[in-house]
């Protein structure tokens, strides 16, 4: 049998270092990670006061001359966990003939995955909880002293100041704008869509919190309602989210304390599924220009994290369609 004792294994790895074996390994020279046709910078906004880490994807095809009218430009929130993973499904496809190429501006903090989970708070979420909501977010350490109800800022960021200079130094199309969101970030797109629905030509919303403070984003729905009818706007939608977002799996591991009873009924309260799925609906039932298009993706066996790369891969052939 291919077994070795604890004194066998001790005497291997003697033997290993007498021999000039794996403890002896030469080190190589290391450095930083670089992706290739990827550039990042920071950049401090005037108006919300933070400072972000600027990352941009170039067009696979931007080593030959661009089209006349310039690249689409998909700009995704919460760059530092979602970035990679969207330039390389664009470059991807891209090669693959499966969708157009196009820039990926992500927008993140730059620091460690902690200070971007407490400040994507201020920045994603259109108002602060109610008190219940904030206590239980207080308890978190991914969550704790972190703000809320700061987008409204945040959008006038990426409109005002980001896009401008994304503008100035490559070769865009202004007119082909895409906006990527996840959980809060897809609350954000909902709060941009409902209150600025020209800003970006497309919306890629995925697993909106639409339950945050009980569901008032929806208040705002109105507004695209009124926008849609007056002729102002007439944006292409995608909302999607995973089937157990709403329905526990059997392969996730709960925290300790926490029963599936009471996992499974956070998940219906939050209404995941059901709530993309009913906004949808309300959607397509809207009065709109000609272009307007609403679309619902719910895949099977995602859960509210695996479901990203998968979102990310479906919503490009939504957002940039080969002709």
């Amino acid at each position: 049998m291919f077994l070795m004792s604890g004194i066998g294994l001790s005497t291997a790895l003697t033997a290993s270092r007498l021999t000039g074996g794996f403890a002896h390994a030469e080190a190589l020279p290391r450095s930083p990670l670089v992706r290739p046709n990827a550039e990042q910078w920071d950049m401090t906004s005037k108006i919300t006061g933070r400072t972000y880490r600027i990352y941009v994807a170039k067009p696979v095809a931007a080593q030959e001359a661009p089209p006349s009218e310039g690249y689409p430009v998909i700009y995704l929130t919460d760059g530092d966990f979602n970035f990679n993973t969207a330039a390389d499904a664009v470059m991807m496809q891209s090669i693959g003939r499966e969708a157009k190429p196009a820039y990926v501006v992500g927008i993140g903090y730059g620091k460690d995955w902690q200070t971007a989970s407490r400040t994507r708070c201020a920045d994603l979420t259109p108002f602060p909880p109610d008190a219940a909501t904030l206590a239980s977010l207080e308890a978190s350490p991914l969550t704790k002293g972190a703000s809320y109800g700061e987008a409204a800022g945040f959008h006038r960021f990426l409109t005002e100041e980001l896009r401008p200079q994304i503008d100035a130094t490559y070769s865009t199309n202004r007119r082909d704008n895409v906006l990527w969101g996840h959980s809060f970030g897809g609350l954000f797109a909902l709060y941009v869509l409902f209150n600025h629905p020209d800003a970006y030509q497309t919306y890629l919303i995925n697993s909106p919190s639409i339950n945050w403070g009980n569901g008032a984003i929806l208040k705002q729905e109105a507004k695209l309602k009124d926008a849609l009818a007056a002729g102002k706007a007439a944006p292409r939608v995608l909302l999607i989210a995973g089937e157990y977002e709403e329905k526990l799996a059997d392969h996730v591991k709960l925290y300790p304390g926490v029963t599936r009873e009471q996992m499974q009924a956070m998940l219906t309260s939050f209404g995941m599924v059901t709530n993309a799925l009913a906004l949808a609906d309300r959607l397509k039932a809207m009065k709109a220009p000609a272009g307007f298009q609403v679309e619902a993706v719910i895949f099977p066996s995602e859960t509210h994290l695996s479901v990203v790369p998968t979102a990310i891969s479906r919503g490009l052939r939504f957002a940039l369609p080969l002709e």
